[in-house]
Parts: C-alpha cells; structure tokens; sequence
C-alpha cells in the first residue's frame, strides 16, 4: 500500500489508499459514528506530535512569524488579509450548510451546539495554525519555497524516517476518508435522494459523487498552493449566497416555525409548495447575491484578464458580500411578495431556542417508555 501523495507526483491515479473509501460508502452514516470519533482522538494526537516536531527542528516557529509581509504584485495588505479569510472559510462554508445532515442525530439541543463550536472554532484555528508553523519548519529545515512547504504530503517525502513517512501518511489518509465521508459524500448522497427519491438512495448517491469527483480532476485544483486557495474562493462566493437565502427564512421570515407536514408534501396548496414547487424568490436572491463577485472570480481563474481593481478588491470578501446580499434581497423579496406562512400550530416545528431543555428531556423520556 502505497501513500505517496498525488499532488507530489501531479499524475491522476488512484492509490491503494483511496480505494478504502469506497466500501464504506455502503455504510449508513450513523454506522461510521465509531470511525469519527476515532478520527477526532487520532488526528489531533498526530497534529500536536507534528506541530512539536515543526518547533523542534527548526528550532522555534521559523521566518513565518518573523519576517515581515511582502506582497509582490503591490496588493493593500488588508486586501489580502481579507482574501486569506476567504480562503479559510471556504472549506467550512460547505459544513456550515450540510451540518443539519449530522445533527438531525442528536438527542439534545446542547449536543448540537457545543459539538459545533469546538468543531468549527477550536479545532480549524489549531489547523490554520499547524499548517503556518509546518511550513515555516519546512522552509527552515529543508530549504524548500513556500510553493512546496505548504503541502505537508510533501514535508512528509523529506523526512528520512521511513516509519514516521507510513504512520503519518496511514494518518492523513484516514483523515481524508472521513472528510470525504462527512463534508462531500453524505450532503451530496441527501440532496440528490431528495431531488430523485424514486431512483436514488443515500448510497446510491454516494457513488455518483465518488465518480463525479474522479471526473472532476482535483489533482489539477491541488497542482499548487494558488490554484487550491482560488478554488476556495471561489466556491465559497455560492455558499454564502445560499447560507444567506436560509438564515434570512428560517430565522426572519419565518420566524423559526417550519410545517413538518408541508415540507414532505406534494400538494400545491401547502406553504412550502411556493410556485410550481420552486420559490423563485430564493433564485432571483442567488443570482444578484453572486454577480457582484463574478469579474473577481474570473480574474481568480484566469490572471490574465483585464478587470478593475475594485472588482479584484470586492472578491477579498467574497462570502461575506453574497451571504449579505441574498439575506437582503430574500427579504425585500418577500416583503414585496409575502410566501405563505405555516399557521397549523399542531405541525409546526419550532426553532430549539423557543423550547426549554426540560420539555425536551420529558418527550425523551416518552419515547424511551413508549419504545419499551
């Protein structure tokens, strides 16, 4: 079993090691709750182990936290600043949308909340961390550019220790099967049984992503450090626009009050039928939500174009801007074209706010009486 990485060979092929993802997208996400749980002991135990070894060899953090800024092309500080923030909110703008595809799970409001705060504050402030003084180390130790440093798979091919090389790729592997599995497999398996529910299941589904993803060449997004922040720039300017049209439903228009009945149900007079199925107002809010960003997102993909450098500078807050817009225009929307709103209070699911723990814990102990 081989785990040299593909973005140091640059070469689209298929290790050993990734086809071990495809048997457990069999499994039900609840049956992989073990595998998590594993992951969240084991990954952190490895990155302190690698954060102490950066310090170690380089004998402090290196010159990433000495040396002063440079920015080459002549790009305001706080520009870049703001792009490095979208660039890191990237990656958890797709979590914070298909959280719900995990915590349906739980039993109590309080496990939802704190899982997510450690999750999304603690542990990827630890990891942007990590990553800085990783490559700050390899800079140091092995006299590599920045270009290269940044990929740990490639700091771990420098080291001369074939045992450390084999445990802490056997460790990365097993952290990308599970991010795989919880960030991609599972929201794209939900959705498209939604859309298709005659035709494809949650497993179904997550074989359709898993060939979708092969076809959609990720070695050329990962070929560098600058192709990989762009591609999380830039899909990161969609998501906000829809983390905007949601927050702005659930929690302004609607008050945080969803009719169980209406949402599984085809019948054209219930609230959330909309017009034809579809609630164009969630569409017209996309698409003025994402056109200001979209000069920026092609300079983004092709440097070569010619734009003004507002539009450059708009696309630093690229998430932020579209979450904000869509929230803004949704509402004005709906205020000059007011939806229907759910009103069978019998049906109604409220926001967990609206409810004492209490009143939870009690209907807990229902079902667990009932279920005897």
């Amino acid at each position: 079993m081989t785990f040299r990485p593909l973005i140091a060979s640059q070469e689209p092929k298929v290790t050993k090691a990734a086809n071990v993802q495809l048997p457990l997208l069999y499994l039900h996400v609840s049956s992989l709750r073990y595998m998590f749980m594993a992951k969240t002991v084991i990954m952190p135990i490895f990155g302190l182990v690698l954060f102490i070894w950066a310090l170690v060899a380089a004998k402090g953090f290196g010159p990433t936290f000495s040396k002063p800024t440079v920015i080459a092309d002549g790009t305001p500080v706080v520009v870049v600043f703001f792009q490095c923030v979208t660039t890191a909110i990237g990656p958890k703008a797709t979590l914070a949308l298909n959280m719900p595809d995990f915590t349906r799970y739980a039993k109590y409001p309080k496990q939802v909340f704190w899982t997510q705060a450690v999750g999304l504050m603690v542990l990827v402030t630890m990891c942007g961390v990590l990553g800085a003084t990783v490559t700050s180390a390899a800079m140091v130790i092995y006299d590599v550019p920045a270009s290269k440093a940044w990929n740990p798979l490639f700091v771990a091919t420098l080291w001369e220790n074939r045992a450390a090389q084999f445990f802490a790729g056997l460790c990365w592997a097993f952290a990308v099967i599970g991010t795989n599995i919880s960030a991609n497999s599972v929201s794209f398996s939900n959705d498209l049984s939604l859309w298709f529910p005659k035709y494809v299941n949650n497993r179904r589904g997550a074989y359709i992503c898993a060939i979708l993803s092969v076809c959609a060449v990720p070695w050329n997004i990962q070929n560098n450090a600058k192709s990989f922040s762009s591609f999380l720039g830039s899909y990161a300017l969609f998501l906000g626009a829809i983390a905007g049209i949601l927050v702005t439903d659930f929690w302004i228009v609607r008050r945080k009050k969803l009719s169980i009945t209406a949402l599984y149900s085809a019948s054209k007079t219930d609230a959330h039928w909309f017009q034809h199925g579809c609630n164009w107002r969630a569409f017209v809010a996309f698409a003025i939500a994402i056109t200001p960003n979209m000069p920026g997102l092609a300079k983004a993909c092709n440097p070569k174009l010619t734009i003004p450098v507002g539009a450059t500078y708009l696309y630093s807050l690229s998430w932020l801007i579209s979450t904000l817009i869509a929230g803004l225009v949704y509402w004005l929307l709906n205020k000059l074209s007011p939806m229907p709103i759910s009103e069978d209070s019998g049906e109604v699911l409220e926001g967990i706010e609206s409810r004492a723990d209490s009143e939870i814990e009690k209907e807990s102990s229902k079902n667990k009486a009932f279920d005897s």
